[in-house]
């Protein structure tokens, strides 16, 4: 390796350090998606990386947010992505052009179209406390799980007052009849889901995540959303599609859909009022791209950036000329941490969207795809990145993972590609994900890794020295008390990896690293340190 080994204070970055704006956030929370990198981190890269008018690539472009970043700063990006719900996200979390009057006007015609509508499906039997009135008060939740069976959210809308979680019996029309003339997605789940967690309780359709008032609720919206050409349709199905899991039975009082990254039914689960849910998700909406335009002017460049989407895979990337890209960033799947084409099959059903899963970079028993499918379809991925980039210009992987084995048969795919190692950050992880806080043997951060390409060359070949897992631990202890460095030992495994990627650029190999796993580390770690803190 030519570049001078980090320190550890090199290494961990503390990301409450970095000073941001906390409402430009709002542009990456436009959806719930899987993995996102907060844009102050992307932005960091885009500017040590890359210039105005430079093209960025992303291979696995996600929700959007680095080809977001590369056009707020007039780069030009080209993002791919297999996932059709990815490429829609990115699309509405790029695209710049809003105006709130415009917005808001065509809102109104949709609210006058569908408001009462909706509205009338949830209206109950009470009397207003306050104002006496009977025809207005609506429900904007409901108990239908086991254990909050008729718990209600009661609000009037005459005089605004409201009562959370009452205990009430109530009633409603329950004879529900859909409208044959409205669209709602008809489509079986796949017979078999790597992460099933529905199917035992009688779900096959994906219309069986959604009560009868809520699919009627739906297509009423639908029908006016899709079928008419709003100039914003685009962020008003994008509000659509982030109301669907919501009113879904995927939903509780305190429990978030796929907040376990599966399909997991709450025993307590509630069925939300469509309409309150979908205005809550357009406020979302507005007041992310105002903040977006905002940034815009704070940044003080003039011009945004060209970009454009493939809903393509990335494994043969024929639209992007040989030496073409001048900066390469991506966040490419973790392995089997989030079964991308599973979790988005309700999503993707509601846009009519189908996700071709056969070149899917993924470990899926179900799709036959192990070990070795996903590392092979991740050296694909590698030959394109060098193959796509500008010798001398920089790639950077940000990835994670527990598997020891993983980490170094991919890092030795790009060292044999052509690229040398010239950075590596440890950042902590986007969010509160369930992992990060309940699952001990888990990584708690992403390692963001920096190569650069080089022109191949015939090496001789050099017989490779060895190192052991105690080895580079007990290296890292020391050098944490050298730098006078303090972290819990799941950083150290994050430290772990790091120092293993020096060292293999260093022509050195761990040896037996296809038994380690996170756990043996971590347990080293605790071993050697007191109170499990280096």
């Amino acid at each position: 390796m030519t570049k001078q080994k980090n320190k550890i204070n090199d290494l961990l970055v503390d990301i409450s350090s970095i000073k941001f704006n906390k409402k430009y956030s709002r542009v990456a929370n436009l959806h719930k998606y899987w993995a996102r990198k907060p844009w102050y981190i992307i932005e960091r890269f885009t500017d040590k990386y890359t210039k105005i008018g430079d093209v960025v690539l992303d291979p696995f472009c996600g929700s959007g947010i680095i080809g977001y970043e590369a056009v707020m700063k007039n780069r030009n990006f080209i993002g791919y992505d297999l996932n059709p719900l990815a490429c829609f996200l990115s699309e509405a979390t790029i695209k710049n052009h809003f105006d709130k009057n415009i917005f808001n006007k065509e809102l109104e015609d949709i609210s006058n179209k569908v408001k009462n509508r909706i509205l009338k499906l949830y209206q109950t039997n009470f009397k207003c406390e306050k104002c006496g009135e009977l025809k207005h008060i609506t429900i904007s939740y409901i108990g239908s799980g086991f254990e909050n069976k008729d718990e209600v959210d009661i609000a009037c809308l005459q005089c605004g007052v409201s009562k959370t979680k009452e205990r009430k019996k109530i009633t409603l029309n329950e004879k529900i009849k859909l409208d044959k003339n409205l669209w709602i997605p008809n489509i079986e789940f796949p017979k078999k889901f790597y992460k099933d967690r529905f199917s035992y309780k009688g779900i096959k359709n994906v219309q069986d995540f959604f009560t009868k008032r809520n699919l009627l609720a739906l297509s009423i919206l639908y029908d006016v959303i899709f079928n008419n050409n709003y100039e914003y349709k685009h962020l008003f199905q994008l509000a659509f599609s982030n109301t669907l899991l919501h009113v879904s039975i995927l939903k509780s009082p305190n429990v978030r859909p796929l907040s376990v990254n599966n399909y997991w039914i709450p025993d307590d689960h509630i069925e939300e009022n469509v309409w309150w849910r979908f205005l809550e998700r357009v406020k979302n909406v507005n007041l992310a791209k105002q903040t977006q335009s905002e940034r815009k002017k704070q940044i003080g460049i003039k011009n945004y950036g060209n970009y454009k989407i493939y809903n393509k895979s990335s494994l043969k990337m024929k639209d992007v000329d040989n030496e073409s890209i001048d900066y390469l960033i991506t966040d490419p799947p973790y392995g089997d941490a989030i079964q991308y084409s599973e979790l988005s099959f309700i999503w993707n059903a509601w846009l009519s969207k189908e996700y071709k899963i056969k070149d899917e970079v993924i470990i899926n028993p179900v799709q036959n795809k192990g070990h070795d499918e996903f590392i092979n379809q991740i050296n694909k991925f590698i030959e394109e990145a060098y193959r796509v980039l500008k010798n001398e210009k920089f790639f950077t992987l940000c990835f994670q993972n527990k598997n020891i084995q993983i980490w170094i048969d991919i890092i030795e795919i790009i060292k044999r590609t052509g690229f040398d190692l010239a950075d590596i950050k440890i950042f902590d992880t986007y969010g509160s994900p369930y992992n990060k806080h309940w699952a001990k043997f888990s990584p708690k951060s992403d390692l963001y890794i920096t190569f650069i390409k080089k022109e191949k060359k015939n090496k001789t070949t050099k017989e490779s020295k060895t190192f052991y897992i105690e080895e580079i631990i007990k290296k890292i202890i020391n050098d944490s008390k050298t730098e006078k460095v303090s972290f819990d030992i799941g950083k150290g495994y994050d430290l772990f990896v790091a120092y293993t990627i020096e060292k293999f650029f260093d022509n050195y190999q761990l040896s037996d690293y296809k038994k380690i796993q996170i756990k043996d580390v971590m347990n080293i770690f605790e071993k050697n340190t007191k109170y499990g803190n280096i």
